[in-house]
């Protein structure tokens, strides 16, 4: 990069020098987006953790590819070369066995994944869209709209959240209201999870708005007339980003352990392939054949291990007052 020298200005006149200044080149700085990618890189672990979670995105993606059979068929089951039948151990047809009604664990195991990604991440979603709007709101406007949202707040969070999943889940799946009777497996996890699962992010969204409130900026743009809509929109919700980013990530994969617990409870529907159900059906033959809870098992573990890890590099990579 070139700099003004002495020399360079060394019997200049005014204009001259003006001339020379606007004429070397400037250095810009990295956006801020930029920045928090070059600080995630720098975290091995929460590279193997995005890692873990694309390889689990790309296997739910090409799941007609990658299994053989059908994760709800139950032939071919046995034959002399390739094995098969109920409770086959790992063979060469069949990579981790087969379960109880002699269906390939590979191909559910594979499938299964496509759940546990649809609902964990469609629910985050839900309910990062509904507290961020509850929490803007609030922490926007106060006095009585913050008193009625916060106490709506508090609220869902007084009740123990599984306690709320079973109740709703047992009420959507007894087929009482007419058009919720062919809801699937999924449409109903994602409703209770994303729909009971916002006050957390509400609270966090009303704090970080009062702040953001507090800052010059802001009052500037009140001053200048700016609209309601315009002011939240434009500059007091892309400032608060980092953190529900942080948390909506750490909220994928709370979501997804918690549709594998509800449905390892018996809450899910007995059609549809998940991780869950993998676990739930072989626990009855954990003794004779442990791969058949275990493979799934550890599957939601990892899959909700690298979500941490990289929710948690998120939050270090986005924090300014933490330094490289």
């Amino acid at each position: 990069m070139a700099t003004v020298t002495d020399k360079d200005t060394k019997g200049k006149s005014t204009a001259e020098l003006l001339r020379i200044g606007d004429e070397a080149p400037v250095e810009k700085s990295p956006s801020h987006w930029s920045t928090v990618w070059k600080r995630f890189q720098k975290n091995k672990l929460a590279i193997y953790g995005f890692f873990v979670i694309l390889i689990v995105v790309i296997m739910a993606i090409l799941a007609p590819l990658i299994s053989q059979h059908y994760p709800t068929a139950l032939d071919p089951l046995f034959d002399k070369y390739g094995g098969g039948g109920a409770d086959e151990h790992p063979s060469l047809k069949y990579p981790i066995g087969t379960d109880t009604l002699g269906r390939d664990l590979f191909s559910r195991i594979v499938w299964g994944s496509q759940i546990s990604l649809l609902v964990g991440i469609t629910a985050s979603m839900l309910s990062t869209f509904i507290g961020v709007i509850l929490g803007a709101l609030a922490g926007y406007y106060r006095g009585l709209t913050e008193e009625i949202i916060m106490r709506l707040t508090d609220m869902f969070l007084a009740v123990p959240f599984l306690l709320i999943a079973i109740v709703a889940v047992s009420f959507l799946r007894s087929g009482r209201i007419e058009f919720m009777q062919n809801m699937s497996h999924a449409t109903i996890m994602i409703s209770v999870l994303g729909l009971f699962g916002w006050a957390g992010l509400a609270r966090l969204t009303t704090a970080e708005v009062k702040r953001v409130m507090t800052l010059e900026y802001v009052s500037a743009a009140i001053c200048l007339g700016a609209s309601d809509w315009r002011i939240i929109t434009k500059h007091v919700l892309p400032n608060i980003l980092s953190p529900l980013v942080v948390v909506t990530t750490l909220n994928i994969g709370g979501n997804i352990l918690a549709e594998a617990g509800l449905t390892f409870l018996g809450f899910g529907d007995p059609q549809t392939v998940s991780w869950g159900r993998v676990v739930n059906e072989g626990v009855t033959n954990l003794i004779n054949n442990p791969e058949q809870v275990f493979i799934a098992g550890f599957g939601i573990f990892f899959l909700v291990l690298a979500f941490n890890i990289v929710g948690d590099a998120l939050n270090d990579a986005m924090n300014p007052r933490l330094k490289d």
